[in-house]
């Protein structure tokens, strides 16, 4: 008994001494690599990568070196530094760097094996500016404009506190130099509000901005959890996203990317382990008859195989999405089917993982020609038409002259010459009639009030949105203008 159990502690010991082993890149007949390349690769890494705040401000740029080893399950342990550039940059590198868990790991004599590997991060330079005592401070001339430093021509200066990771701590203050000191002149409010309805998967979070980027939809505003990590981070200009907007994934690795241009959206989005999942780009039409059309560029699935390059080819997505059954607030809905240069092409099909819903759709250059669906118990429901926004009965045509015919300008907003741009959200129910009624751009309460009235008023005379051939509630943001001239 003692020598089949000092066998079996050698043969432990000798397997331990294996995995142990740990090669250089030139030693391996298959060198580990990025899954999807080393382009995606470093598309991640800068996607992924924020500049600590300090550095940001002095306009550092320069390269990190980092060293780890390449694990058989594809994700790299060991990190260490190599090339410095400044404490805070090299933490974030080496942050970022670890994110990435989509290595095809190395192999040698038919056997995957632990591989050594360095890694260059690259910090791009900036445009230096003030950051003093967790305050950062932008210099404006008398119209407003963004001035390099405090020169003569500074009339204005606006601090926004923020912490080390970009996020606002406090008011957003603007300040105007009166008498050779400087004075308050307007302040932004920071508020920090629980959202009503939960993240996918029941956690509550919260929206972080300024009042102006809140309660206005103009300027930064942020998603997060209950201890303050970033679950979306946006730009809205006007009541409009506006540049940049990123979502995480819980591990803090960004998982989807949009650029918003107009009538566009470029997307790039990543799977939780940092391999990249597609390029593709939604167009949409006006607010009022807002058509969807998405044309697909490239698609990976999880392992790293590109199954859709160039517009062609097929994939099957899976993504997070809220059940049809009332006691699971959330499930996952696989989708598949062929693109053909850049559009959906033949049958496309969509199940939900907890068989609360299905749908098979047919298309012909990204055009829904048929389709079908079916809720859990139900018979199938065939449809003809896109999913599509809520849409006015008349049209944009029709929604403006009923604007114009019953918006009535306040008496007082008249005689103040107050004008402008007030922002109603609502939904849209499956009736066409309208609930939910909320100002999220105010400009004076009489034309606030006024906006409202007018908007309540179209209840009963919108189109309601489709979704796979089923009528759905909808959200809605509409804009009503006030002009004196």
């Amino acid at each position: 008994m003692k020598i089949v159990l000092s066998l079996l502690l050698l043969l432990c010991c000798s397997v331990a001494i294996a995995q142990q082993d740990i090669y250089q890149s030139f030693e391996v007949d298959s060198a580990a690599t990025p899954r999807g390349g080393i382009t995606t690769f470093n598309t991640f890494l800068q996607a992924n990568l924020r500049k600590p705040i300090l550095a940001e401000s002095k306009g550092i740029g320069g390269v990190v070196v980092v060293n780890g080893i390449v694990e058989p399950d594809g994700h790299v342990s060991s990190v260490t530094l190599i090339k410095s550039i400044r404490p805070d940059c090299d933490r974030e590198a080496i942050r970022v760097f670890s994110l990435y868990r989509a290595w095809k790991p190395a192999q040698k004599a038919g056997k995957v094996v632990r591989q050594q590997i360095s890694m260059p991060i690259v910090f791009k330079p900036n445009t230096p500016f003030s950051y003093e005592h967790g305050e950062k401070i932008t210099y404006l001339d008398a119209d407003i404009n963004i001035l390099p430093d405090s020169n003569q021509r500074v009339k204005f200066k606006e601090v926004s506190p923020l912490d080390t990771n970009g996020l606002p701590t406090d008011d957003l203050v603007l300040y105007k130099f009166i008498n050779q000191r400087w004075e308050e002149y307007a302040r932004d409010t920071l508020v920090r509000i629980k959202n009503v309805q939960p993240d996918l998967a029941g956690q509550p979070s919260y929206s972080l901005g300024h009042q102006q980027a809140l309660l206005k939809l103009n300027g930064d505003l942020y998603v997060v959890d209950a201890t303050g990590k970033r679950l979306t981070a946006s730009h809205y200009r006007t009541g409009k996203l506006f540049g940049q907007q990123f979502v995480y994934h819980a591990n803090g690795a960004i998982a989807e990317r949009k650029e918003y241009d107009d009538n566009k959206q470029a997307i790039v989005s990543w799977y939780s382990n940092g391999q990249i999942q597609h390029v593709r780009e939604l167009i949409t039409g006006s607010t009022l008859e807002p058509a969807v059309i998405e044309k697909v560029t490239s698609f990976w699935d999880s392992t790293g195989r590109q199954l859709v390059k160039n517009g062609n080819g097929w994939a099957e997505y899976s993504r997070k999405i809220k059940s049809y059954r009332d006691n699971s607030p959330e499930t996952s809905v696989v989708e598949q089917g062929v693109f053909k240069d850049y559009f959906k092409q033949g049958v496309w099909t969509g199940h939900y993982a907890d068989s609360s819903y299905s749908y098979e759709e047919q298309y012909d250059k990204g055009v829904l020609i048929a389709g079908k669906s079916s809720l859990a118990g139900q018979e199938m429901t065939d449809y003809r038409v896109e999913d599509r926004m809520p849409v006015f009965s008349g049209g944009m045509l029709g929604l403006k002259q009923f604007l114009s015919q019953n918006l009535q300008y306040p008496i007082r907003a008249q005689q103040a010459s107050v004008e402008g741009q007030v922002v109603v959200s609502f939904s849209v129910c499956t009736d066409g009639t309208l609930c939910d009624y909320e100002v999220i751009k105010s400009v004076q309460p009489d034309l606030d009030r006024e906006a409202l009235r007018v908007v309540k008023k179209t209840s009963g005379r919108w189109i309601p949105g489709i979704q796979h051939g089923k009528k759905v509630q909808v959200n809605y943001v509409m804009p009503v203008n006030f002009s004196l001239y």
